[in-house]
This record gives C-alpha cells, structure tokens and sequence, in this order.
C-alpha cells in the first residue's frame, strides 16, 4: 500500500539498504512551507509532526534549507539535474603539450599511467580526473585504435636511412620525383578460416563442448594483388590458389606480373608505371626485376620491416573486414575463394590508401 504513494510520501527503506538520490518534493509543498514563514505560522507541531511520521511533510531541516534559499536567491524552486557537470581542473596548456608527447610516445598506455605521468611532472598540483584526460584527448583528437606492431630492427640505423631514401630520394633510389598516379602497389597476403571456428562454448562438465563447423586448420589460401593509385585507371589485379599447390614462387610471381605487362599494353600504351614491393626474395629476382624494365615500368622496394608504407596492407584489411560480414557462410577454402572473388571486384578508390600512407596527390 506504501509503494502506491507518490514518491515524496512513501517510506524508506529498511535500515542497512541504500537508495542513489531522491525525490524532491512537489512545488506545492515547498511553496506551502514559504508562505506559513510568511505568515508567521510555526513549522513544526502536532499536526505537522504526524505529516512528518509518514513523509508527506519536509522535516524541519529541509524547511529550513527552503528558507534559506528564499532569502538567499529569492525563490524556493527544486535544483534541475542536467548530467553536464564536468571537473572544474581541465588540462590545458604545458599539461596538455606533456599528455601530447606522452600519448606520441605511449601509445598503448592506460589512462591510470597518464595519470600518473602528468602527476610526476608537476607534484604539486593534485592529480586530473580521468573525465579531464578523456576531453584533453579529444581535444588533441586522439582516437581508439587496435595497436600495431613494428619489428625492433626497423629502427636500426640501415633500416631508417633506408626508408628516408624511399621517400626524400629521387628515382632510382626513391619516389620522390614520381608521380603518385603511376604508382602500382603489390604484395601478398595469407588466409586462414578461423572466426568460422569457434574456440569456444558453454556445456555442463561432464558433456563435451561439441560445434558443428569447418575444420581447417594449418591450411590457408594464398592471395596475391596488385593495386594502382591512378583515380582514372582504378584497376587491380589478384589471384589466389591453396597453400598446398605451393608458395610465392618464381612462376607464380612471373606469371602475375606479366598479366598485369599485357594488360597495361593494351589499356594505356607507352605509359610508364613504377611497381612498389616489399623485400620478399622472390621480388628482388633477376628474371622479374628484368621483366618490368623490359616493357617500360620501374621498381622501387619499401624499406625493410615497415610494412606501414604499404598501400595495400590496409587494403588486405579492408578485404578481411567484407570477409568478416559473411563469416557464417565461409565453410571451407572454396568458399573463401569465390567471396574473395566476389568482394575485390567491388573495391574501389585505390588512391586513398596511397594518401594515406603518405604519398602526396599527384
């Protein structure tokens, strides 16, 4: 019967639970309270009291709290709860520089390390809440990302100077005086069937967790691609084959690249691209490196370990993220095949992922 009252006259709850917040009571009460002040009408008596014993009254306290308001503000109305406070301590300034830099550096850390980092450059003045942080990063338009790696010896000193060649130089040791627009990207890609298989379930303990699904495990599909940064000529190329039938060899390299010869003869006669590849043997073999120079194009290799400069590793990315949409339907190597087959055709815009490893528009 309680519970049917409205929120400002029901009763507490039992001693030892705890309850967030309150209810303010009605305007009408706290208008109430004000004008028997006014009038001079005591606050507190019998009649009062047995208002109070079952809450539809404010105590003598809160009536006292709405006096004091009338005095002090001139009205008695309840405070509105907007949900925008925020910490009166922003980081700004020297911090902010300071949570830039560390952020560059540490990338991976979390926010009780910041924290702490910005702590132990100035002691003196108490540590910034984590809402502050979040809004500093977002003023430094810092966002959520899944981390990559870097091998350790793409920082040695050959490796770097080597990738300052591949951008500053000029050809034949870098890209600096080539066009973006002739720029074709190749590289290769490996793909196993896993998210179809799922590691694991719920069963109870003495029954086996049984799910019915592909089994293909130790066996991929080999992809091979091929993408031009030209916004006219929008093109790529690609083959796959099972990991059984072999690796990236010689032939198959070959063979690829000479697809790609002929059809560049005939879609744009005398042109000259330039061919970007990483540091896999078989690209630096004699008998390909020849084939491109003997019909016109160029070569350029990518630094050693620094995969980031590949155009087309965030385009494998966006292939495995189609491939992640239709997971369900991917019950075996063929299958993967014929989506493959099915997605790289959709695929467009090449030169995006050339911007945005750094290539100028050009």
């Amino acid at each position: 019967m309680v519970n049917n009252l409205p929120p400002h006259r029901r009763l507490r709850q039992p001693l030892g639970t705890f309850q967030l917040g309150g209810n303010p009571y009605p305007q009408e009460v706290r208008e109430e309270v004000i004008t028997q002040y006014v009038l001079g009408i005591p606050l507190q008596s019998p009649d009062l009291d047995a208002l109070r014993a079952v809450y539809a009254y404010p105590s003598l306290q809160t009536c006292m709290r709405y006096i004091k308001q009338y005095h002090e503000l001139g009205h008695w109305d309840n405070k509105i709860a907007t949900g925008n406070h925020q910490a009166e301590r922003e980081v700004l300034g020297q911090p902010l520089v300071r949570l830039a830099l560390y952020r560059l550096v540490h990338p991976e850390a979390p926010i009780s390390h910041v924290q702490a980092f910005l702590f132990n450059m100035d002691p003196t003045a108490p540590p910034y809440y984590t809402a502050s942080i979040h809004r500093a990063e977002k003023l430094l338009d810092l966002r959520r990302k899944k981390s990559s790696t870097t091998c350790e010896r793409a920082y040695w000193p050959i490796n770097l100077h080597k990738r300052d060649m591949f951008w500053d130089w000029d050809y034949p040791f870098g890209r600096a005086n080539v066009h973006t627009r002739d720029m074709i990207d190749v590289d290769e890609s490996g793909m196993k069937i896993e998210a179809s298989n799922h590691k694991f379930g719920k069963a109870v303990s003495f029954h086996r967790c049984h799910i019915d699904g592909a089994y293909n495990r130790d066996r991929k599909l080999n992809l091979i691609m091929a993408v031009s940064a030209d916004p006219i000529y929008d093109m790529e190329w690609h083959e796959h084959w099972e990991q059984e039938e072999g690796g990236t060899n010689l032939y198959r390299m070959y063979t690829f690249f000479e697809r790609i010869m002929e059809q560049l003869a005939v879609d744009r006669p005398g042109r000259s691209f330039c061919f970007t590849m990483d540091n896999l043997n078989v690209h630096h073999h004699p008998m390909l490196l020849n084939l491109i120079t003997s019909r016109g194009h160029q070569y350029l290799f990518r630094a050693p370990y620094w995969s980031v400069d590949g155009p087309i590793e965030y385009v494998f990315n966006t292939i495995h993220t189609h491939l992640l949409m239709h997971f369900r339907n991917i019950e075996d190597l063929n299958a993967l095949g014929t989506l493959l087959d099915a997605i790289i055709p959709q695929l467009n815009g090449f030169l995006k992922y050339f911007l945005h490893v750094g290539f100028p528009n050009n």
